[in-house]
């Protein structure tokens, strides 16, 4: 007896790119406040507020999908056609924010780039949701569920990493003005979006054979209601935990990104060096998240998780210091590379983490609901995250500069330069100090999940068995 369901490795690293399609579209808006503050003229903290409340709209969207996915089988399965309309919605809005029409007055500008961030915001759920969802469906090895972020780790390392030489050190020369430029936010969008599109296509083939109906749980015919939410949100604890842990996580994460491109250009005053920095250090920082992800393999995702989650709390807190003591620009962007290094392990791991506490639901209630569970995670983890963009906003504004043109490779002022230093560092280890506290409540260790799997194998095989001594019944009386 077979126990575990299994995927070719190279069909899971083709998934994976469903992934990298909607992280295309993210690395992009990591540029959204930047794009309206200096470009069309936009306050940064109304805009922060507008993308907040986007955020929120964005959560409220998820349940609702995630519902729709699991009620989903029809002749082009669950997963794909929402991988597919999700990824044509996510790059028509943002190739329409980044080119937003300069002729527009001020508050025209402001209807226009919402209106498309909402549209934005639906098709980013509808495709991220599958991310969550379909994984399950590939694999239930726990030896082959990491290679996922494995996966994750490289094409994220090429896309963030990658991206931001690209733009900084490539692109951004050629235009007059660099960054300010709008024909250069109008290349990046036309880039961005075929990239995207290339990757949902792979994505697409990756999950084609697995996304049928005998690979959607033990049963079908257990009514699904949308209550449902209510009662995992209320009994399962492993769901619970693992969304406080990520949703923290990702709050500082976006944050930091959010300030990143001032760290390099206002701290550091050379904003060129950002692109240089990202070149050098991606493959260095995607060697480190891979053995941390084949670490992970052996010890169990929750083991690893905790182990990178106390030293990259440690290498955020010594990187604050040496940024207010005012340390070398080569001290500073050693402990950042090491930061990062940590954190290409604790971030993609959440991912598989999702299938685990999908199959523990599977476990406890007896239900199928990839799509409810991946939904839910992200329900609540972009309503805690959708702070990040706000929290920018308000550290600009603190620091005199909400409403102004940020020169790059300028000296702004110590109080800006503090500003930043505290989204850069401080809110991470505000993250990491919740992800630890919500793992010593998480009960999903490698142990427990081999006990899982060994439990829903029999119950499979048992009611395969059970329909077949039904079908031969049928036989001896027809």
């Amino acid at each position: 007896m077979e126990m575990y369901n299994r995927s070719k490795s190279y069909k899971i690293g083709l998934f994976v790119l469903n992934n990298s399609a909607t992280n295309l579209a993210m690395f992009l808006t990591f540029y959204y406040m930047y794009y309206t503050q200096n470009i069309l003229g936009l306050s940064s903290v109304l805009v922060g507020i507008i993308a907040t409340m986007m955020r929120l709209f964005d959560g409220i969207t998820d349940p609702i999908i995630g519902y729709f996915i699991d009620k989903t089988n029809g002749r082009f399965g669950k997963f794909r056609p929402f991988m597919f309309v999700g990824n044509i919605i996510i790059v028509s809005s943002l190739f329409a924010i980044f080119n937003t029409p300069l002729a527009l007055s001020q508050m025209g500008r402001y209807i226009w780039t919402t209106l498309f961030y909402v549209i934005y915001i639906i098709g980013y759920t509808f495709q991220t949701a599958c991310t969550k969802g379909g994984q399950v469906v590939l694999t239930n090895d726990p030896k082959q569920r990491p290679l996922f972020s494995i996966f994750d780790t490289i094409y994220n390392t090429i896309i963030f990493t990658g991206g931001i030489y690209v733009l900084m050190s490539l692109v951004a020369p050629k235009y007059e003005g660099g960054l300010i430029n709008p024909n250069l936010w109008s290349f990046v969008s036309l880039s961005v979006a075929g990239l995207s599109i290339l990757c949902t296509i792979l994505a697409i083939f990756g999950i084609w054979e697995k996304d049928r109906t005998e690979f959607f749980g033990m049963k079908s015919d257990i009514k699904l209601k949308f209550s449902d939410y209510v009662d995992v949100l209320k009994n399962n604890r492993a769901i619970q935990m693992l969304t406080i842990a990520a949703s923290t996580d990702k709050l500082a994460g976006n944050a930091t990104k959010g300030v990143a491109v001032y760290i390099f250009a206002n701290l550091l005053l050379n904003s060129k060096l950002q692109g240089d920095y990202s070149a050098l250090t991606g493959i260095p920082i995607t060697i480190m998240g891979i053995c941390g992800l084949f670490h992970a393999r052996k010890v169990g995702l929750k083991k690893s998780f905790v182990l990178t989650t106390w030293l990259g709390m440690a290498s955020s807190i010594i990187l604050y210091i040496l940024g207010l003591t005012g340390a070398s620009t080569t001290l500073f962007l050693t402990f950042m590379f090491i930061q990062q290094g940590f954190n290409a392990v604790s971030n993609p791991i959440v991912i598989p983490m999702i299938a685990d506490v999908t199959d523990y639901e599977l476990y406890r209630s007896g239900k199928f609901i990839p799509g409810m569970m991946g939904t839910l995670f992200s329900f609540i983890d972009k309503f805690v995250s959708s702070l990040s963009t706000m929290i920018v906003g308000f550290a600009l504004a603190y620091a005199g500069v909400g409403n102004s043109v940020i020169a790059p490779n300028t000296f702004i002022s110590l109080k800006f330069n503090s500003a930043i230093l505290f989204v850069y560092c401080i809110i991470p280890i505000f993250g990491y100090i919740a992800s630890l506290i919500a793992m010593k409540y998480y009960e999903l260790s490698s142990m427990k999940m081999a006990e899982i799997q060994k439990s829903l194998n029999l119950q499979k095989h048992e009611n395969v068995e059970s329909d077949e001594e039904i079908i031969d019944q049928d036989l001896e009386l027809a």
